[in-house]
């Protein structure tokens, strides 16, 4: 995708025809190369920060049994896309459970 938008925005530019695009600060911060942040991944998806943030706060105030029944017992290390692909963030994801030296 970053690939076509750049090939857009020089085609632009090279022939002098404005292009009016509106891009989230998610978008402008990978093309400047800028670092992101939380609250720029809040705007794109709240509701996936929501829920990395209650993961975190559960690993610290929870026993590892604890976290393990409330937590590892849901989540895998794994992500839904938006496109309904399921992403592996290690290999065999699917069957590891997220644990909290792993969160």
């Amino acid at each position: 995708m970053m690939e076509f938008l750049g090939a857009l925005m020089g085609m632009s530019f090279r022939s002098g025809i404005l292009l009016d695009v509106s891009l989230s600060r998610f978008v402008w911060k990978q093309i400047a190369g800028i670092e992101l942040t939380k609250a720029d991944l809040r705007c794109v998806d709240e509701l996936f920060v929501n829920g990395i943030e209650d993961v975190v706060e559960k690993s610290k105030s929870l026993s590892d049994e604890e976290f393990q029944l409330q937590v590892g017992s849901i989540y895998n290390m794994n992500v839904l896309l938006s496109s309904g692909e399921m992403a592996y963030l290690v290999d065999n994801g699917g069957s590891i459970p997220l644990t909290k030296e792993l969160a």
